[in-house]
């Protein structure tokens, strides 16, 4: 339980890219948002299936994906891909998927790496820090 009295909740927050995909998991008790895995490689569709199964196999309740807008908070051409990726997403999945403003989660997650890991290692790295940086924003404006 957590302190509100409410059951606690899985989480899945989601930086979704060109390239990698990034996935934390956390929960709504502990509000503790962890690096999880890192998808590379896969077309949306077959990206959403993977992400799905991941769901499933997690037992998550929340679904919680970046949606890079401009600092100025519009968006451009990869929010509209990212918000067409979260439409299949949810349609694989069954479950509503959230959107949190991703600005800057990439830059912050670099640098925590900066001078760590192989380049390829740390590509991979910064997807899924920056996919808890994203469900960590959310579990922080839980209050």
């Amino acid at each position: 339980m957590d302190t509100s009295g409410k059951s606690a909740h899985r989480a899945l927050g989601i930086d979704f890219g060109l390239r990698r995909i990034g996935l934390a998991i956390g929960d709504t008790e502990s509000r503790l948002a962890c690096p999880f895995d890192c998808l590379e490689g896969l077309s949306d569709r077959n990206a959403a299936a993977a992400i799905s199964r991941v769901v499933s196999d997690e037992q998550i309740d929340i679904i919680i994906c970046g949606v890079p807008l401009n600092a100025d908070g519009s968006s451009g051409p990869q929010a509209k891909r990212t918000l067409d990726f979260i439409a299949i997403l949810q349609g694989t999945s069954g479950k509503k998927v959230l959107h949190a403003n991703e600005f800057l989660t990439t830059y912050e997650a670099e640098s925590l790496l900066a001078g760590s890991f192989t380049s390829g290692q740390k590509k991979r790295r910064v997807d899924a820090i920056a996919a808890a940086r994203i469900l960590q924003g959310y579990f922080d404006s839980l209050g």
